[in-house]
């Protein structure tokens, strides 16, 4: 009896519950590397220059500089606008994108600070018609000057047509002139305080390249005229962003 107790061993496993037992340790495992593979991130340090500079002319038909004028003069004033911005304080930010795609730009060092300066040259008041011409007596004479802020940062990931492009950045605060405004022409002109789209693939933002530089330069011309007023306006607009690999 002993001797055919010792024959009898466990059955070996079907072949059915062995093929589905690999299948199911396959897909788990593939699982992990695929997941691990597809979130893709990296960390880059931003630094960010922006120049912008402007000349605007106006000049109305309408106006009335003096008390003691019955019939309507003609003034013009022409002016300059400079706007940087530099960065002052960088941060490091993650690009990510995560395995369903969707990207994410998250803040990962200390928070961003750019010195963004404006210098307006004085002649245009705050409708953007040559200052004094509707003045009693002579028109006014003061300096608009330089203004200085110290401003955060947005950035976001850009997004078109569902598929991520690249991102955007965007200083938080901008100088304010209480008494010097700009040319409707400028009005007309791109907005150096915008967002800057900076477009790159999503595997240059999450790769492992030393740095990414994105550099542009552009001109303008605008015109615009609304009743006895008339303008027109030039500025140049360049920006450098760098992304440097943490």
């Amino acid at each position: 009896m002993d001797y055919f107790q010792g024959m009898i061993r466990p059955a070996p496993p079907a072949p059915f519950k062995t093929a589905l037992l690999t299948f199911l340790i396959a897909a788990i495992v593939a699982l992990l590397v695929a997941g691990k593979a597809d979130a893709r991130d990296a960390n880059w340090k931003l630094l960010v220059t922006v120049d912008y500079t402007s000349t605007a002319t106006a000049t109305d038909s309408y106006c009335f500089p003096h008390p003691d004028q019955s019939a309507p003069s003609t003034l013009t004033a022409t002016v300059t606008r400079k706007v940087t911005l530099r960065t002052v304080k960088p941060t490091s930010i993650q690009m990510y994108q995560a395995p369903s795609g969707t990207p994410a730009t998250i803040r990962v060092g200390p928070p961003y600070k750019a010195q963004v300066t404006e210098t307006r040259a004085p002649g245009l008041d705050t409708s953007g018609r040559p200052a004094g011409c509707f003045n009693i007596g002579p028109a006014p004479k003061y300096d608009c000057g330089t203004q200085s802020v110290r401003s955060g940062g947005y950035v976001s990931p850009l997004v078109r047509g569902g598929a991520w492009k690249g991102f955007t950045f965007e200083p938080e605060q901008r100088p304010s002139f209480e008494r010097c405004g700009v040319a409707p022409a400028e009005a007309e002109l791109p907005d150096p305080y915008d967002a800057l789209e900076l477009r790159a693939s999503p595997a240059a933002l999450t790769g492992h390249a030393p740095k990414l530089v994105f550099h542009r330069t552009r001109t303008f011309k605008a015109s615009k005229n609304s009743g006895s007023l008339r303008s027109s306006a030039t500025a140049k607009f360049s920006y450098t962003v760098k992304l440097v690999h943490c």
